[in-house]
């Protein structure tokens, strides 16, 4: 297990300047909610463009991983677009 993030850790290192990234545009537009939300939708994007690829890379992309990819950065999308359009942020 520790040796197969070892040889990932290029794509996690990614991943991680994906989501802080995101996190950190998020921050900076805080006065604007839809800058916030192209921000996150920017993120969610580029989430799921990463794990694609990761797996395409590692030759084990399949149709089940695609959805979960989509499933989980909509879910994630969701819960900011109700957390923005409800005035917690």
């Amino acid at each position: 297990m520790i040796e197969k993030i070892r040889s990932h850790i290029g794509h996690y290192i990614v991943l991680l300047l994906i989501l802080g990234l995101g996190f950190v545009m998020a921050v900076l537009a805080s006065p604007n909610k839809q800058l916030q939300l192209v921000a996150m939708v920017m993120t969610t994007f580029f989430y799921i463009a990463w794990g694609i690829l990761h797996h395409l890379i590692n030759h084990d992309l399949t149709a089940k991983i695609v959805i979960e990819y989509v499933l989980i950065g909509s879910f994630g999308l969701s819960a900011v677009f109700f957390i923005l359009k409800g005035g917690l942020l």
